[in-house]
């Protein structure tokens, strides 16, 4: 029998920061994942929402899984790539669902979110994708500043602390988280920094690989501020958004193809 139980605990220095701590007990066994919670991060009655509905979909023994984590600024300055960001993020979707035929071995799954100065949300919860699904494109509300590190932490947070309970292995599972933003940081109130590259490095140690698309030369740096591996400059229009966030669809494509072969093998050979 499993235990599961969920504790939020305030800290009385920041009212905006919580401690979550997640326990599951088998018999005499017990552990617990603490997640710095912030403003937009899903409370816990929502995380029980998703992980009941995904109970059914948990990933079964004989394929190996892919996740892609899509962090969307939707800040005031995205309002004229609105459609160009909409119709890509779709794109990268439909991308995805030929995948399901192409690699019959992977499951696939997606979760979304957007981020700006008013929201830091989850547009689209961690879902699985079928080759038979209908896709819709997102919605963005350009509005407000730029709080990137608390959109990476938050999402990154929250996505691991489901995936834990949804009991998803690290041996069995790649997971690409991909940014999308056309400026910098400017607004960020719970992550630092500091805490997000800690936070992407021990990540990046279970399987985690991180892409930062931008619009301007700080790109470099700023993967290297955050321990970030892959990405490009775009260029500030329709065209660069477009073309960048193809390019992201189709390196993932290519990681996700050499991880499921990798994953063959050493399932074969067991």
């Amino acid at each position: 029998m499993i235990a599961i139980f969920c504790v939020l605990i305030k800290c009385t220095k920041n009212p905006c920061i919580y401690e979550q701590r997640w326990g599951f007990g088998l018999g005499a066994m017990q552990f617990h994942k603490v997640a710095k919670i912030g403003h937009g991060l899903k409370t816990t009655s929502t995380l029980h929402s998703n992980i009941y509905a995904m109970k059914n979909e948990t990933q079964p023994n004989n394929k190996a899984n892919a996740i892609t984590l899509m962090i969307i600024d939707e800040s005031g300055s995205m309002s004229s790539l609105k459609k160009a960001t909409e119709e890509s993020h779709l794109g990268i979707l439909q991308r995805i669902k030929s995948e399901c035929t192409e690699m019959p071995n992977l499951n696939q799954y997606v979760n979304t979110w957007v981020f700006d100065s008013h929201r830091i949300e989850e547009v689209q919860t961690l879902t699985k994708i079928e080759a038979g699904d209908s896709l819709k494109p997102i919605d963005l509300r350009p509005n407000g500043s730029t709080p990137l590190f608390d959109a990476i932490g938050k999402a990154c947070t929250q996505l691991e602390i489901l995936m834990g309970n949804l009991k998803f292995k690290a041996e069995d599972t790649m997971v690409s988280v991909a940014v999308f933003t056309d400026g910098e940081e400017n607004s960020s109130h719970t992550f630092t920094q500091g805490e997000v590259k800690r936070l992407v490095m021990r990540l990046k140690t279970q399987g985690w690989s991180f892409n930062y698309y931008g619009t301007d030369v700080s790109v470099e740096e700023m993967k290297a501020r955050l321990a970030f591996d892959g990405g490009m400059v775009m260029e500030k229009s329709d065209r660069g958004f477009r073309s960048g966030m193809a390019n992201y669809s189709m390196s993932s494509s290519n990681l996700k193809s050499s991880f499921l072969k990798d994953w063959m093998k050493e399932d074969f050979s067991e």
